[in-house]
């Protein structure tokens, strides 16, 4: 091999992919570098005595994991084939080579010039005709949007490293027009050589082919993904590659039917109706909502339960250009979705089951925004229409505020005395018992609770201890059960209540804002406050919107963890028959129910009035593996912190089961036999050595092992 030969390597001039050159020359084949200025170099061993050339590296030139694509061109040539050129570089920033690219899909859509009333729809140039049952021209064949067919065969690179796919499907000259927002989308994938992992990269590109720019309204921006991806982590369809939302509408838009159902799988339609899920009027009336996807595979969204209220709508249209555009210009396509059983039609032909639109047949969207404005006056506003009724003027509000906390001793333990404020919105509420339900908890030890208090202040057998009405807002508490006469431990004191108010002829509850948990000793020495391991409102809120379980009772998951302690289990709801209980430990219970239809066994836990709840039926809309979802950062670290206890199920006096805290929390998720197992067997004597290998930089880190693909 001549000296001078260098820099040529799979058709990148100027670029060197270090790695793919290492697997030639382990495998013996010669590299040939041609010189850059194209002469003949000198022959081996010429030269003899003088030193080695040595060039400098380009940048960027250590082979790294990664795509990242840029300087996308769209160009409509003669053959009306469209051409996209673009480059793909690595994370240090080197040309990624084609033999890397082991998929390539694209679709070309324009922006559509909407009818009155109606919002601009993506409509695709390339699309297919599908046949439910592979026969042809038989009635049931419906047409979808689709990606080119060319894939990989239509994607070329030039040496200085650029791409360029060429559309299989020619675009009819009439088709075009060119002052129209045209919108690319592309999936590529990367499998690369450096660690055998697939990068996967979404292209978003807008332009108009008459070279103008696209102006921010020129655009369907309704829902950001990076909104989507609060509840459901990362958007990966359709095999993972499909990642952003943009490239969704692309085909799910109306040119696009499942043929089997004759659903529409329009974005705006199929994404309400799934979210909507076992709600949909036509579910509670016995319709499954299905769509066949690729190789007919059946979805049934019918069991689908959004974690929050549905009527927030703002929980999904937030961020983007036009998220506004549900209140501002509502539409039949958007409104039916979720009203799917209100006709729009003609009112003499409603069928049975379905309830007449109020305003008559709606052959468009033209007049929905006369009677749907956003808010007041109209009919029937969207604002209005949608609000929840504790969000509402007519719901009082209601706040507690622990103002003192003082422990009293006593003969045979410590009494407690609680002072605290109730108030609603308008001021302070001076008669408790305009409430329909109050309590008061304590829980300790404050580093894991395994003791909880609870005495009604009004409502069922309240008060059992004394309560001191002040007159001016203000109480006075004193339990009737005793503390301990002495401890160093920290204690925790809540409230909790509701109260009953009327919202357009119909009676709601609302609880309070906050339970007003606070920390206190016996001694008058520091409190030290529980350790936090998620946080309601930066995690679970982001999902459930505002948290609130039992009757609106119980928002703060600190107030939460006094009654799902290590110890607690069903058994008081739970039937003699369907013994032994099931724990309702927090950490346990959470990791379950979020685990849902992913348990290797069975989860159902026995509530109020003995109802049972079996968890194993839920879907999680995000990726468990990425644990920060609801844990705050170095809360999920090995060791576990020193204080927390174990897991334990009883009945009665007998000790049914006993469960480390690490083992506890690892297998509430992977709950399997052989993960039991293992965990069983590096515990002795109560010791867990689980750190040892999925501690903060061992071989099996949590984060490691949880880690999501690229």
């Amino acid at each position: 091999m001549t000296k001078k030969k260098i820099r040529w390597l799979l058709g990148l001039t100027g670029q060197v992919c270090l790695l793919t050159a290492l697997v030639l020359v382990a495998t013996g084949c010669p590299l040939l570098f041609p010189p850059a200025d194209g002469g003949e170099g000198e022959g081996e061993g010429e030269g003899e005595g003088e030193p080695p050339v040595v060039e400098p590296e380009p940048p960027g030139s250590a082979v790294a994991p990664g795509i990242n694509v840029s300087e996308v061109a769209v160009t409509i040539p003669a053959d009306n084939r469209p051409e996209v050129t673009f480059i793909a570089k690595d994370n240090a920033g080197n040309l990624i080579p084609r033999q890397e690219i082991t998929g390539s899909s694209f679709i070309l859509d324009y922006l559509e010039t909407p009818t009155a009333g109606s919002t601009a729809r993506y409509i695709s140039y390339t699309t297919r005709i599908e046949n439910p049952d592979g026969v042809a021209n038989n009635g049931d064949e419906e047409v979808q949007a689709t990606y080119d067919s060319a894939g990989l065969n239509g994607l070329t690179q030039a040496n200085d490293g650029t791409f360029t796919y060429k559309f299989a499907t020619a675009i009819s000259a009439k088709a075009i027009n060119t002052a129209a927002v045209h919108q690319l989308g592309a999936q590529i994938r990367r499998l690369s050589v450096i660690d055998n992992l697939t990068y996967i990269a979404n292209v978003i590109h807008r332009f108009r082919p008459d070279g103008v720019a696209v102006a921010a309204s020129q655009t369907r921006e309704i829902v950001k993904t990076e909104v989507c991806n609060e509840c459901h982590t990362r958007l990966a369809l359709h095999g993972g590659s499909r990642r952003e939302v943009q490239l969704c509408i692309l085909c799910h838009n109306t040119q696009t039917i499942d043929a089997n159902t004759d659903n529409k799988v329009d974005f705006p339609v199929m994404i309400h109706k799934i979210h909507y899920g076992e709600s949909l009027p036509s579910v509670e009336a016995g319709e499954p909502y299905v769509i066949w996807g690729n190789r007919n595979s059946i979805h049934d969204y019918s069991e689908v339960v959004f974690p929050q209220d549905v009527r927030n709508c703002t929980k999904c249209h937030t961020g983007g250009s036009q998220s506004d555009v549900y209140k501002m210009q509502p539409t039949l396509a958007g409104c039916a979705a979720c009203h799917d059983r209100t006709w729009f039609g003609n009112p003499d032909q409603t069928p049975e089951g379905y309830t007449t639109h109020l305003g008559g047949q709606q052959v468009n969207d033209s007049l929905c925004v006369i009677c749907h404005p956003a808010d007041s006056p109209g009919v029937a506003p969207i604002l209005q229409a949608h609000l929840i009724p504790q969000n509402s003027n007519d719901a009082p509000g209601l706040t507690f505020a622990i103002t003192e906390v003082t422990p009293i001793p006593a003969k045979q333990g410590t009494q407690l005395e609680v002072s605290f404020t109730v108030a609603n919105d308008s001021g302070p509420v001076i008669d408790l018992a305009t409430l329909n339900s109050a309590a008061i908890n304590v829980a300790y030890p404050a580093s894991d609770y395994e003791t909880n208090i609870r005495e009604a202040l009004i409502g069922t057998g309240a008060p059992v201890g004394t309560l001191v009405n002040n007159g001016d807002g203000s109480y006075d508490y004193t339990f009737a059960a005793l503390l301990p006469a002495e401890s160093t431990d920290t204690f925790a004191v809540g409230l909790e209540g509701r109260v009953a108010f009327t919202f357009r002829g119909a009676t709601y509850r609302q609880g309070t804002d906050t339970n007003a948990v606070t920390f206190f000793t016996l001694d008058g020495s520091e409190p030290v406050q529980r350790r936090i391991v998620v946080d309601e409102a930066t995690k679970c809120n982001k999902c459930h919107g505002d948290l609130r379980m039992h009757g609106e009772n119980r928002t703060d998951v600190d107030y939460c963890l006094f009654c799902h302690n290590p110890n607690t289990t069903d058994i008081s709801r739970r039937p003699a028959e369907q013994l032994p209980p099931e724990t309702v430990n927090m950490k346990d219970m959470i990791h379950k129910i979020h685990t849902g239809e992913e348990l290797s066994g069975e989860y159902t836990v026995y509530g109020f009035g003995g109802t049972a709840h079996n968890f194993t039926e839920v879907h999680f809309p995000g990726d468990r593996r990425k644990c920060d979802i609801c844990h705050v950062a170095g809360s999920t670290d090995l060791p576990l912190a020193e204080e927390a206890l174990p897991t334990t199920i009883a009945q009665g006096e007998t000790i049914i089961s006993q469960v480390p805290p690490t083992r506890a929390a690892c297998t509430s998720c992977h709950d399997d036999v052989l993960t039991s197992i293992h965990a069983i067997a590096n515990t002795v004597d109560s010791v867990e050595s689980c750190w040892v290998c999925h501690g903060p930089g061992h071989d099996f880190d949590i984060a490691r092992v949880h880690l999501l693909e690229p």
